[in-house]
Parts: structure tokens; C-alpha cells; sequence
């Protein structure tokens, strides 16, 4: 058994701390608003982006998760997230618990390339916006803590939402040419891949440094769009045709993950949209 902080505690939090107790650990998760619904998982409210809240908790902890996200776009609830509460949490534990086993949960933003190539964890992180600079930001600060940290750069989270089936609904046109490359993993996958990555740290296995976690199949917008449309019984997309020179965005690959040992839920993007299918059934 060992104890476990999740710092944020919102759907993959929530759905990861159970999974966690399930496994016989001690959870505990700290949340910014106050928590109405009965779990048993303990839960500290408590804001990161104040120092006095963060030095003043005790971080008695053998793991920590870090998977908090902006209250917001704007920029100041990513510099209040990802700049001033990393700032403040590595602060506190620098003087608690320096040996601490971290797992920072970030995003593929921090990668600029958009024109269709093929991308891992050694590929260059060069993002284009502030928001991907603040995350590469606060991935340094992390990997720089000490060499018991993880980082898992997710992809596009879908499972609950549909981004793709709203835009149908809605009749909007779908890019078709050039092609648009998109890159998801099922919320089911994300949980599970950082309950392998704790567990295994647990057990005593390396899983430090970085970790891309996407399906094994990249698709294009137009590809994805039509999908949907056959498995929902609807018309099919208005394909959009813009310059050539377009934004084609990139593809992701997983290998250093698969490699670990994890085996995907859902491989690919139709074996988790018919999923969800089958749940709302």
C-alpha cells in the first residue's frame, strides 16, 4: 500500500483516486472548491496558486499526482495552475519529502510542428502559444525536481464529450483537404495509464521521464467525422477545402508507453466512439 495525492480532483482525478483505493492504497486529493458528494477519498480544499495554503499542508505522501487544469483559458488560470501552483507545491516539497515520486499530467500542446509529422518523446517541444510555453515551463521545473518524476503529455480526451459529434449536429463544415491530422485517448485509457504508471513506480520499475499517451491510430478530421456520421445514422459531414499551405496539425505515436507494458483499452478511435455508443444505448 503505499499514499497517494492527487492535486486535482475533477473527472479523471475523481475516477482515478477510487481506481487507486481499489487497488488497497491510501488516497487522499486536494480540490479547489469544496466537495458535496460522499467518497472516501479525503479530500483537502486548498488552492495551489496560494503559498500560504500550500506551505502551511503537510505533504506526507509516497506519491503525487499532479493533474490540476486551468479554472478557464485565459492565461492567468494557466499561470495560476502550471506557473505559480507548481511553483508552490515543488516549493513545499523540496523542504517535506524531497525523494517524493511525482506524476505530472500535461498535454501535447507543448509540441509546435503542424504539418503532419510523426512525433515522440524525443521530438522537439518547440509550442507556438503561451499556454504550450507555460506547460513546457512547468514540465522543466518538474523533471528537474529530482529523478522520481514522470510526465504523461496526453492527447485530445474524449469519452464524455464529443467535440466531432457536436459539429455534425450543428451542420459545420469538416476540413477534408488537406488533410488534418487528430490525435485522441479514451478518458478510460488516460485513467488506467496512471494507474500502470503509479503502480509500476509502486512495485519499484523506472517509469520516470516522458510518457505520450494517445491511441495507436491517428486519423484525419474528415476521417473521424464520417465515422461518426455511419455509427450514428446521420448525414455526412460538408467537406471543407482550404490553401494547401493549411495547418495539418501531427501524429503521435505511443511506443515507449506500449513498450512499458500498457496495453490500450481502446486502440483506436472507432473501437471508443462505438463504446460510447454502446454505454448510451
Amino acid at each position: 500500500m503505499a499514499k497517494i495525492l492527487i492535486i486535482g480532483y475533477g473527472d479523471i482525478g475523481s475516477t482515478l483516486a477510487q481506481n487507486l483505493l481499489n487497488d488497497g492504497h491510501q488516497v487522499s486529493a486536494i480540490k479547489r472548491t469544496e466537495q458535496t458528494n460522499d467518497t472516501s477519498v479525503k479530500i483537502i480544499q486548498l488552492d495551489v496558486s496560494k503559498a500560504e495554503e500550500v506551505e502551511a499542508f503537510k505533504f506526507n505522501v509516497d506519491q503525487i499526482v499532479y493533474i490540476l487544469s486551468p479554472n478557464g483559458r485565459d492565461i492567468s488560470g494557466y499561470q495560476a495552475v502550471f506557473e505559480q501552483g507548481v511553483d508552490h507545491v515543488l516549493s513545499a516539497c523540496k523542504k517535506q519529502c524531497p525523494e517524493v515520486s511525482i506524476t505530472f499530467v500535461s498535454s501535447t500542446r507543448v509540441y509546435g510542428q503542424q504539418q503532419g509529422e510523426w512525433l515522440d518523446e524525443t521530438s522537439p517541444t518547440e509550442p507556438t502559444d503561451q499556454r504550450g510555453k507555460i506547460l513546457l515551463a512547468a514540465e522543466n521545473k518538474f523533471l528537474a525536481f529530482n529523478d522520481q518524476t514522470s510526465l504523461v503529455r496526453f492527447s485530445g480526451i474524449y469519452g464524455r464529450s464529443n467535440y466531432f459529434l457536436n459539429q455534425l449536429k450543428a451542420g459545420e463544415a469538416i476540413q477534408k483537404e488537406p488533410p488534418y491530422y487528430t490525435n485522441r485517448i479514451h478518458r478510460d485509457d488516460c485513467i488506467a495509464v496512471l494507474c500502470f504508471i503509479i503502480n509500476k513506480k509502486i512495485n519499484g520499475e523506472a517509469m520516470v521521464g516522458v510518457y505520450l499517451a494517445t491511441d495507436h491510430e491517428p486519423a484525419t478530421r474528415w476521417q473521424v467525422a464520417c465515422y461518426l456520421a455511419e455509427i450514428y445514422g446521420m448525414d455526412g459531414p460538408k467537406p471543407l477545402t482550404l490553401d494547401e499551405m493549411a495547418k495539418a496539425n501531427k501524429r503521435l505515436q505511443n511506443k515507449r508507453l506500449t513498450a512499458a507494458g500498457y496495453v490500450f483499452k481502446y486502440k483506436t478511435y472507432q473501437q471508443g466512439y462505438k463504446a460510447t455508443i454502446d454505454e448510451q444505448a
